[in-house]
């Protein structure tokens, strides 16, 4: 079960690796053991959670972003 701000991690997610089905998507799965996290996504996972939540993530936020929970924690930090 899902709580509303982690169903919208996993759609940031989902749309930034559109190559992902819904069930592998894993809130603790590091940017590592995805094939395409390049920096170019993690912009996209960036700008799109800062638009979706109208919050303004910080140089060192991003750079700790490691994984959906990690965005995750970051957006909880921000509300």
């Amino acid at each position: 079960y899902l709580t509303d701000i982690e169903n919208d991690i996993q759609t940031i997610f989902l749309e930034t690796f559109p190559d992902m089905k819904k069930d592998e998507f894993n809130l603790d799965k590091k940017q590592e053991d995805y094939d395409n996290w390049d920096s170019f996504a993690h912009l996209n996972l960036i700008t799109m959670t800062e638009s979706k939540f109208d919050i303004t993530i910080s140089i060192d936020e991003t750079t700790s972003i490691i994984s959906a929970r990690d965005l995750l924690d970051c957006v909880k930090s921000h509300l």
